[in-house]
This record gives structure tokens, C-alpha cells and sequence, in this order.
């Protein structure tokens, strides 16, 4: 398998004009309840493999879903609540760390939809879905784009540091982060 580093995903996610999809598998902090949490540090992440669009106007993808969902597309993005960009709509960059922006539609999700693999502690002990569920919290629709645009189904954002990428793949290739 290929591999690449932090800055050569930078320099080729930045080089792709245009969207982008990305399959990625990541290490994510599952941002765990820390009250009544049993696991060591009380950490808990989350092992995920996902598909989503890279570079993808935000604003617009919203309207657009709006319209496919026959509500009227009045969405207006606001500016980033932390970090700047390095390339839009792609790669932020928050105290000298890179975060690979993603997002996805909920058709997408449907035909594509993210799979947790599964859980682990601090240490690499592997934990089931029930261990973990008291502890994990609760996902939410965006509020902001139900009431803007009227979408029941929302246009999903997740935000990945670049070094919880184990795995990615663009344009048909496969590459371990390293």
C-alpha cells in the first residue's frame, strides 16, 4: 500500500480543483462523557470508515438539498468558529494542525453511510457498541439548516485532524497515513 504524510495529502488535496470525494478511515475522539465513565482517562475513540465530498461549497449544498426536499433554500454560512483556511472549503488549519473538512449529503449517507468498526480505549482495548452507549452523546440534526432551509435531513460536516487519518483514499487510490 502507498503511503503519504501530512503535508503530501495537504499538497495533493490542494493540487485537485473542484470537489473531491474521499473514502477515510480514521481514529476519532469519540468525545465520551467523562461523569460515571469507568474506561482508562476516560477516553474512548471511535474506529470509522467514511465517504464524503471534499471542497464542496457548503452554502450551496444546503440549498440545494433544501430544494430536493421541497423546502425553500434560504441557508446562509456563517464564518468558520475556529481555525482558517488554508485551501477552502478543504484543509483549516487550527494551533499548527491540519483538519481535512468533509461533508456529505443525505442521499449519499443512504447509498455510502459511515460505519464505526468499532471502539477503543486510551490503550487499545476494544470495547462493543453497549459498553460504550451510556457514555456517548447524543447526535443532533442542524438545528441552523432545518430552521434556514427547512431540510429535515441535514447536509452532514465532519471535520477530521489530519493525524487521526489512518487510511484514505482519493481518486482510486489507497494510501496509509504515515
Amino acid at each position: 500500500m502507498k503511503t503519504l504524510t501530512h503535508n503530501q495529502l495537504a499538497t495533493r488535496i490542494a493540487e485537485h480543483k473542484g470537489v473531491l470525494i474521499v473514502g477515510i478511515e480514521a481514529l476519532t475522539d469519540a468525545k465520551a462523557k467523562k461523569t460515571g465513565n469507568p474506561f482508562p482517562a476516560k477516553e474512548i475513540f471511535k474506529h470509522v470508515r467514511a465517504v464524503g465530498f471534499v471542497g464542496a461549497d457548503y452554502q450551496n449544498a444546503v440549498n440545494r438539498e433544501a430544494t430536493r426536499q421541497g423546502a425553500e433554500g434560504n441557508f446562509e454560512t456563517e464564518k468558520l468558529p475556529w481555525g482558517t483556511w488554508l485551501v477552502k472549503n478543504k484543509i483549516i488549519i487550527h494551533n499548527d494542525e491540519y483538519y481535512l473538512r468533509t461533508q456529505s449529503t443525505p442521499n449519499q449517507r443512504r447509498n455510502q453511510a459511515a460505519k464505526i468498526l468499532n471502539y477503543l480505549t486510551n490503550s487499545g482495548q476494544i470495547l462493543t457498541r453497549e459498553q460504550v452507549k451510556p457514555f456517548l452523546p447524543p447526535t443532533y440534526e442542524s438545528a441552523k439548516q432545518q430552521d434556514e432551509a427547512g431540510l429535515d435531513k441535514t447536509v452532514w460536516v465532519r471535520t477530521y485532524k489530519f493525524n487521526s487519518i489512518k487510511k484514505i483514499r482519493i481518486r482510486g487510490e489507497t494510501f496509509k497515513m504515515i
